[in-house]
């Protein structure tokens, strides 16, 4: 009976993390280019909402690309 316990204890440890990591990771969109230096949240609130915040990804090349990070909409 311990040992059917144990089995069962690690599995459902890992599906209950990964539940919790999946709800709060959020959604992402591209929003076109950023300048270096400047935000790009601003741009991310008015179009996904308050909780919605913005960063510039320079690793896409010379310019900058607006990444939003947004609460995802509940299905």
């Amino acid at each position: 009976m311990a040992k059917t316990i144990s089995r069962l204890v690690l599995p459902i440890i890992f599906l209950v993390m990964f539940a919790l990591v999946e709800r709060n990771m959020g959604c992402t969109a591209s929003m076109g280019p950023c300048e270096k230096g400047k935000s790009c949240t601003s741009k991310c609130k008015v179009t996904f909402g308050e909780m919605a915040n913005g960063y510039c990804d320079r690793n896409t090349g010379r310019l900058g690309e607006c990444v939003c990070v947004y609460p995802c909409p509940t299905h």
